[in-house]
């Protein structure tokens, strides 16, 4: 019987992973990772303990620090809207599970992400899975072919509402609602959390009050620090314009916060850095797919010209805003992620 690490944390999908798991006859041993202080192995111990399953703690809460937290701090200083998840999981989750695994001897590791994983040729792959709606390939373009080639993905044919009513009627976790926040932000502020971790000349830096001014310099009002705004934002701005305004540009050096109404909330051409290749073998030149540039959003028809590592984007059809410092995610027209990168700046539809 061939072993399995699973990551585990207790919740829905970890926990029916394991059972999918058991039920293809892998013998399945779970690692909880403790990341950071708000992290608690319990639900994933007495999901263990329903499976029948040996659980091991693994404390990674030092580099979890160092890769991700302080990664999401340095982003909001830079005036950016960090993606911690995406860093966490070839970082963190992936390299730590591999890690973990082989000091046990286990080739395979597993997790309850939603996303499938394929191969063509000599390239392993990560495509759309099964249930669009929770479809987690976007956030998981940053993974490496060695570690997509030991990666297991038994929730990638399943619809969410049938895992959640398979562990219901298997009484194997008792709290079945989800949490959408950033793990290790109380709350999901993420303004308390920066102003309890920064220093004092990085708080003067973060939420130094500001101008928020138009496209032509005029200023329309004062904000409270550029680490409380994100490119595309439009509720909670303060600032009556007689129209929505949105953030359309945020200057860290000026500290000035630029707004602009609707059309200028959208663009047709977006630069993208740090690629990493994933079912696209590394090349230069230009090809036509379709580019996801924000996690919620459909596919969208594109030309995207590839060079020295980095990629231009050119939408068929005019998108929102999206904000530096979240991810591009390219597919083909089968839902295979080619390649990811990190948004760096996007141009207003010409």
């Amino acid at each position: 019987m061939e072993k399995v690490l699973l990551g585990m944390s207790g919740g829905i999908d970890s926990t029916f992973a394991c059972r999918a798991l058991q039920e293809k006859g892998y013998e399945v041993e779970g690692l909880f990772l403790s990341l950071h202080k708000n992290a608690s192995s319990d639900d994933a111990k007495e999901a263990a303990k329903r499976l029948g399953i040996k659980l091991h703690v693994a404390d990674y809460s030092a580099l979890f620090e160092r890769e991700v937290e302080e990664y999401f701090i340095s982003e909001y200083l830079k005036g950016r809207t960090p993606n911690p998840c995406v860093v966490c999981n070839r970082r963190i989750k992936f390299y730590t599970l591999l890690c973990e695994a082989n000091k046990l001897g286990i080739h395979y590791v597993a997790t309850g992400h939603y996303v499938r994983i394929g191969k063509s040729g000599e390239r392993y792959f990560l495509k759309s899975a099964a249930d669009s709606k929770k479809d987690q390939s976007y956030f998981l373009w940053q993974l490496t072919q060695e570690q997509l080639s030991r990666f297991l993905t038994p929730l990638a044919e399943l619809e969410k509402r049938h895992v959640i009513e398979e562990v219901r009627n298997s009484n194997l976790v008792d709290k079945t609602e989800e949490s959408q926040e950033i793990c290790f932000v109380p709350d999901d502020d993420y303004v308390k959390y920066l102003k309890e971790r920064l220093n004092e000349k990085e708080k003067e830096q973060a939420f130094a009050k500001g101008n928020f001014v138009l496209k032509d310099g005029r200023k329309v009002g004062e904000h409270n620090g550029i680490a409380s705004y994100t490119v595309g934002q439009r509720k909670g701005l303060g600032v009556a314009l007689g129209r929505p305004a949105f953030v359309i540009e945020i200057k860290p050096d000026s500290k000035e916060v630029v707004l602009g109404f609707e059309t200028d909330n959208i663009s047709d051409t977006v630069k993208v850095s740090s690629i990493n290749f994933v079912g696209l073998a590394p090349f230069v030149g230009e090809l036509d797919c379709f580019v996801r540039p924000r996690y919620r959003s459909p596919l969208i028809p594109c030309t995207v010209s590839v060079e020295n590592g980095e990629a231009i984007a050119k939408t068929h059809t005019p998108i929102k805003m999206p904000s530096p410092g979240q991810s591009a995610v390219f597919y083909n027209s089968l839902g295979e992620v080619l390649f990811g990168g990190y948004i760096e700046l996007s141009f207003g539809k010409k």
